[in-house]
């Protein structure tokens, strides 16, 4: 089972990047650059932690152990894209549907309910993906729409797959095996900096 990052409080900085896995060769011999586009896009986070007690602090760091590093998971807000007025949800419409375009329904009719650059999530659990929207998202007559994403999804989610635009989580693991309290700054009885990175899983 797949649980949120238990934090003690909103993080002082949350900085959410989508590292692409493209590649670029210099030929030596006529310094010709060929590039390659390849798979394999993933989601990098870091947030920070300031002001937090002790006691909460060291909760935090007890669900960190528990990770055992980089072997479990755990879903994760970008706390600077929480759209929380994106109340609403759809679901994927039809099968076998791969790449980075999706034909969803369930949507309120005739409206722009996203604009590029907003997220979304599609499934749940160790089915989760984070996605960023490439094109907005507009809904027809019946609360249907395609919508564009990066990156590509990595799984050909269900017909009726869960699409949340409130709040999307993406799954992540620790960046390292070195990313518990024992890096933060105290004062006090007070951690006053801890900063916490991670990478998604799949």
């Amino acid at each position: 089972m797949t649980v949120p990052l238990p934090l003690p409080k909103r993080p002082k900085l949350s900085n959410f990047t989508l590292v692409p896995n493209s590649q670029i060769h210099l030929n030596k011999a006529n310094n010709a650059t060929e590039v390659y586009d390849l798979e394999g896009a993933y989601w990098e986070f870091e947030i920070e932690l300031a002001n937090v007690p002790e006691r909460d602090a060291l909760a935090l760091d007890g669900f960190i152990a528990s990770l055992r590093g980089q072997v479990g998971t755990f879903t994760l807000i970008d706390y600077r894209r929480e759209q929380l007025d994106k109340d609403f949800v759809g679901y994927v419409r039809g099968a076998n549907q791969d790449g980075n375009i999706l034909n969803i329904d369930g949507l309120p009719a005739n409206q722009t309910l996203l604009v590029v650059g907003e997220r979304m999530q599609v499934g749940v659990g160790q089915n989760t993906e984070l996605k960023v929207l490439t094109q907005d998202l507009v809904t027809d007559s019946l609360g249907r729409a395609t919508v564009i994403f990066e990156s590509p999804l990595r799984k050909i989610p269900a017909d009726n797959t869960l699409i949340t635009f409130k709040q999307p989580v993406g799954l992540f693991r620790l960046a390292d095996n070195k990313q518990g309290l024992a890096s933060a700054q105290y004062k006090n009885g007070i951690v006053t900096s801890w900063k916490i990175k991670g990478r998604e899983a799949f």
